[in-house]
């Protein structure tokens, strides 16, 4: 600034740059902005490969997201569809290996027909996920541990149970009645599974009371290597007569009271049941069985009434009666009373 001219605070004076003064009053001083700098360049071959890499993130990104989400929701809907995966009341895995079948009804795989007085019966009661921690309970703590054998209760796969009892869930077979599916696949786990062990096998409801000491002696009556069917004979109703598709000569072992077959009728019987399952023509599953022995065994029910009235089974809720209250009743009030009677 040159002599002689009045600077911003109006004094002809010469500023000394290194003074500061305040502004006069009035006049307020406002910082200049920073200029910023804008670089402006054409897309290259370098941006064009970054805006490539930022597209594919993204593809992957989602596929990623679909394929976790795809696994996640068959993950959700297999535990739902499969409660018994779950915790539940107690956690019964699936049986495959040999030696932890014969662990559930507590038996020696060694022993066999020859060399155990004890191996002379195979139980297998049918039973459902509801009646496991009474009815099931009650027929093992009372004549299932008294059998010149063992006793096994077959429910469908996702049972389980707090009680102490030998259950076998079998694969794919739910509760649903009429009880066709449960009955063969029984039959088919026994002999696939008892079939060297024991000398009979027999089909039981969990409803039933059986004299064990009875049966033994009229087993070993019997030769068991012969083909045997044995139980009440019966041919249906009244109304059911001509509609189970049965000839006049033709009966089968009504299931109420229980059903026994020799071992070699069991393993005539054992290759041919998804072909009698196939092949069902009439709803009760008891019938469906007997026509089955029937046609592979070359067997019918035996007629004896005494034999199946002595030794086998008597219902404790038996159809018909009009007495079915007060048998279940009877049956509900416990093991110490039914073994009393």
């Amino acid at each position: 600034m040159g002599e002689g001219c009045r600077d911003f605070y109006g004094s002809s004076e010469k500023m000394n740059p290194y003074q500061y003064r305040a502004p006069p009053v009035g006049i307020e001083l406002v910082p200049r902005p920073l200029k910023m700098r804008l670089t402006v360049r054409p897309l290259g071959v370098g941006a064009g490969s970054h805006a490539r890499q930022g597209a594919l993130g993204q593809l992957l990104g989602v596929s990623l997201g679909m394929v976790l989400g795809v696994i996640l929701t068959s993950l959700i809907k297999h535990l739902i569809l499969k409660p018994h995966l779950c915790l539940t009341k107690r956690s019964i895995p699936v049986y495959d290996d040999m030696n932890d079948v014969f662990r559930i009804i507590g038996m020696d795989k060694s022993k066999n027909t020859q060399n155990s007085a004890k191996n002379l019966v195979f139980v297998g009661v049918m039973t459902a996920n509801k009646y496991l921690d009474n009815r099931a309970k009650a027929v093992y703590e009372t004549w299932g541990k008294q059998l010149p054998g063992k006793i096994a209760f077959f429910s469908s796969e996702s049972s389980s149970t707090d009680a102490n009892i030998p259950l076998i869930r079998l694969s794919g077979v739910d509760d649903s009645y009429p009880p066709q599916k449960k009955s063969f696949m029984m039959l088919k786990y026994m002999a696939e599974h008892f079939a060297d062990h024991f000398e009979y096998f027999m089909r039981s409801d969990d409803d039933v009371y059986v004299r064990p000491d009875r049966l033994e002696l009229f087993l070993r009556s019997v030769n068991s290597t012969h083909p045997q069917f044995i139980g009440q004979a019966g041919r249906g109703t009244q109304d059911e007569i001509g509609l189970l598709s049965l000839k006049t000569d033709e009966n089968f072992c009504m299931g109420g009271p229980g059903v026994i077959m020799s071992r070699a009728t069991l393993l005539q019987i054992a290759p041919h049941i998804r072909d009698c399952l196939k092949n069902l023509r009439s709803t009760h599953e008891d019938v469906e069985v007997g026509r089955c022995v029937r046609k592979y065994a070359k067997v019918p029910c035996t007629w004896s009434y005494e034999k199946a009235g002595d030794v086998l089974g008597v219902w404790l809720t038996p159809p018909n009666t009009g007495r079915r209250e007060a048998w279940e009743a009877d049956w509900h009030c416990g093991p110490r009373q039914l073994t009393e009677r």
